[in-house]
Parts: structure tokens; C-alpha cells; sequence
């Protein structure tokens, strides 16, 4: 159901546009079963599929499209970098990283989860991280004063548990979390960890994680902190704190689809949203996003 008032309206009209379905009337289908995504990606009476979800899942949808030559909307994974550079507030956006990778758990395609700093306030940058992020207690969803919740399931748990475990076996070390809370024996709970001690090649630097678990990576200037982080698969979003013209350029370099400059906030009704690389195709939101839906043609004629 669109989420303002003006986005009811535009879609109502273009839902009136077309007469094959009766005004007004959208049907969503729910399933666990994959089969009926498939089926929906291939079947040559549906005209386009928007996807939201996995990158591996996201492959095959637009394989199974392939078939059709449909068009594909599908927003995808990411492995969002937040670059402080070395005139920036070091605590305080090193303390914004960690209470972002905190929220919803840590499971937001979106959400920034290696922070990127300068080597010089490695150390630092860690100390500030684990400070905000292990004062950040996992707590029952239903209380309006809990930041972090559990994951979704025992199985994506355990999933982040082996990404924790990749980073012990790589030769990284844990500022703070780790694992299951120890007081915390029902729940789908991880705490919330800070991962010191490796680069930007380690699995947990590479990775989707989907949960709340921060990297921290030494960069040597502004343009080794644009390098990795465009040393990713990903290309979703992206965070860049420093002096305003400086974090600007670094900003107009990333190869991601949105950019927070500085703590500006790029999620609103009106603004695209969408990634570069693996991330995804397309937009959503926005003109743009309204424009994936629709289909242009041009009629030419003589005038008599």
C-alpha cells in the first residue's frame, strides 16, 4: 500500500489508465514456496517482476525473466562502507556507525556495516565504536526501548555465529560481543559485535552479514577509503563524514546508488532508491521508481 497521500494518488491514476484489471484492485501473492516466484518470473502474462531480497535470490529471478525478455526491478544486498575521514569528528561518527548497525539488528540492506577510518585513530576509532555498540544491549522486540532485537531465525543466528567464527580464524578480534549474550538462553540473539584486526579482504569484510556486526578497516587517505569501498560486490549505499567539500568529493566517487554526506538522510518517498553492481536494477520511490512500472511509446502521425 504506497505509504503517502500523493503516492495513492499517482498510482490510483495510473491504475485507472489501464482497463485489462478492475480499478482500484492489486493482488499480492505470499509464499515460502520458490516455486511461485518462478512461476511469476516466467510466465509470459506477467510484464515485469520487482524483487526485493537476496543477491543469489535476485540471479535467479532475473534468469527466470530472461525467458520473457521482461522487464526486472530487484533490490538487493549491499556491504555498505562509512568513511570517516581524518578531519572528521572521529567519536562521534564512529559512535553513529555503531548505533546504526544496531537498528533492526543489524538487518537492513542498507545499513553501513565496515567502518572505514583513518589508520593514524585506528585504535580510537574501535575504542569509540565498541563503546556506543557494547552499551547496546539485545532486548525483547516489543519494548520501545530496545534498539536491538534478535535476528529472524535460528538458522540466521548461526549464519552470523560462522561469519563471527571467520573473523576469530582469519586473525581478527572482537572489541566487543562475539557470540550468543551469555544471560540471554531463549531468542534468536546475537550481541552486537565490533570486529578489529582486518582488511577489506576478510569474509566478514566481503560478505553480507545481515546482522548487527561492524568491521573496522584502516584506510591511508581519501582515496584509499574511496578504493575500498568500491572494492565490493555491492554498491547499495554509503556514508562519508569529514569537512563538508572534502566529504562531497569523496562521496561523488563512490560507486553506490545513495550517499549519506555528513548525516544527511537520503530515504524519503521522493528520492530513488536503488544500487550499483550486485546491489540491484533499477529504482524505487521517486519519479524513477514510478517510471520502472510503465512502458513508453510514441505514436507518430500526419496531420490532415
Amino acid at each position: 500500500a504506497p505509504d503517502t497521500p500523493w503516492m495513492a494518488a499517482v498510482l490510483g491514476e495510473i491504475i485507472a489508465e489501464h482497463t485489462d484489471f478492475p480499478a482500484g484492485v492489486i493482488n499480492i501473492v505470499t509464499s515460502d514456496d520458490h516455486g511461485v516466484g518462478a512461476l511469476l518470473s516466467k510466465d509470459p502474462r506477467v510484464d515485469m517482476v520487482s524483487f526485493t531480497g537476496s543477491t543469489n535470490t535476485g540471479r535467479a529471478v532475473m534468469t527466470d525473466s530472461a525467458v520473457t525478455i521482461k522487464k526486472v526491478f530487484l533490490e538487493l544486498g549491499g556491504k555498505s562502507a562509512f568513511i570517516v575521514l581524518d578531519d572528521a569528528d572521529l567519536g562521534g561518527a564512529c559512535a553513529m556507525a555503531a548505533f546504526t548497525v544496531a537498528m533492526h539488528a543489524g538487518q537492513g540492506c542498507a545499513i553501513t556495516t565496515r567502518l572505514v577510518v583513518p589508520r593514524a585513530a585506528y585504535d580510537e576509532a574501535v575504542e569509540a565504536a565498541a563503546a556506543t555498540l557494547g552499551g547496546i544491549k539485545p532486548g525483547d522486540p516489543n519494548s520501545k526501548r530496545t534498539v536491538c532485537g534478535p535476528v529472524i531465525s535460528a538458522r540466521q543466528r548461526d549464519r552470523i555465529q560462522g561469519y563471527l567464527d571467520s573473523a576469530i580464524a582469519e586473525g581478527g578480534r572482537f572489541a566487543c560481543g562475539g557470540g550468543r549474550p551469555a544471560d540471554m538462553d531463549r531468542g534468536f540473539y546475537i550481541e552486537p559485535t565490533v570486529i578489529a584486526g582486518l582488511d577489506n579482504s576478510a569474509k566478514v569484510s566481503r560478505e553480507e552479514i545481515f546482522g548487527p556486526v561492524l568491521t573496522v578497516i584502516a584506510h591511508d587517505g581519501d582515496n584509499d577509503a574511496v578504493r575500498i569501498a568500491n572494492d565490493s560486490p555491492y554498491g547499495l549505499s554509503g556514508t562519508v563524514f569529514g569537512s563538508d567539500d572534502r566529504a562531497q568529493a569523496v562521496a561523488s566517487r563512490l560507486r553506490v546508488g545513495t550517499v549519506n554526506v555528513n548525516g544527511g538522510v537520503w530515504y524519503s518517498a521522493d528520492a530513488p532508491f536503488g544500487g550499483y553492481k550486485q546491489s540491484g536494477v533499477g529504482r524505487e520511490m521517486g519519479v524513477a521508481g514510478f517510471e520502472e512500472y510503465l512502458e513508453t511509446k510514441l505514436i507518430a502521425t500526419i496531420a490532415t
